[in-house]
């Protein structure tokens, strides 16, 4: 089957709120109360990013038997400052996130030609550095691509909140 890549517009935002609730939701991560709260927030800053091409994206497309286009996924990049380093003195890097496959079209490659967009994407705006948050499931294919783990940390500050099954997982 053949996928076609278009950018991603503002008319696609509903989508990208739905793909990120069920990337969370694939992930068990959180439950449905707190993945509706954040979806309301999410609409509304990558509404802002989008307007203001702080995010670029692709959303990918197949056509079914019928003709009728099929949305099969679809990824974001976040064009978001960063603090120079020695390794980089550049103040912008890139953020790839909410790569999102329909469960229909897993496994044909379609994650990583999504990625392979934004990241051409990222080199056309001179971007040197893309960081990315990965799933358990995904850090095979990223690691293949390149993608090297990082000495990241977090700490939850707010007791309230849960430290999600994965982190527990990679301790």
């Amino acid at each position: 089957m053949d996928f076609i890549l278009r950018p991603t517009t503002l008319s696609d935002l509903d989508l990208h709120v739905a793909h990120r609730v069920a990337m969370f939701r694939d992930m068990d991560y959180g439950d449905e109360a707190g993945r509706a709260r954040m979806a309301t927030a999410f609409e509304d800053r990558l509404r802002s990013w989008l307007s203001t091409r702080e995010v670029a994206g692709v959303v990918a497309s197949a056509r079914s038997a019928a003709g009728a286009e099929v949305l099969a996924g679809a990824a974001l990049l976040q064009f978001k400052e960063a603090l120079p380093s020695p390794l980089s003195p550049q103040a912008v890097r890139g953020y790839l996130f909410n790569v999102y496959t329909e469960p229909a079209f897993r496994g044909r490659g379609l994650a990583r030609r999504m990625t392979e967009a934004l990241l051409e994407e990222a080199r056309a705006r001179g971007i040197g550095i893309v960081d990315l948050h990965a799933s358990k499931d995904a850090e095979k294919l990223y690691r293949a691509m390149g993608f090297e783990p990082t000495p990241e940390f977090r700490l939850i500050l707010d007791p309230t909140l849960p430290v999600p099954g994965q982190w527990k997982e990679r301790r």
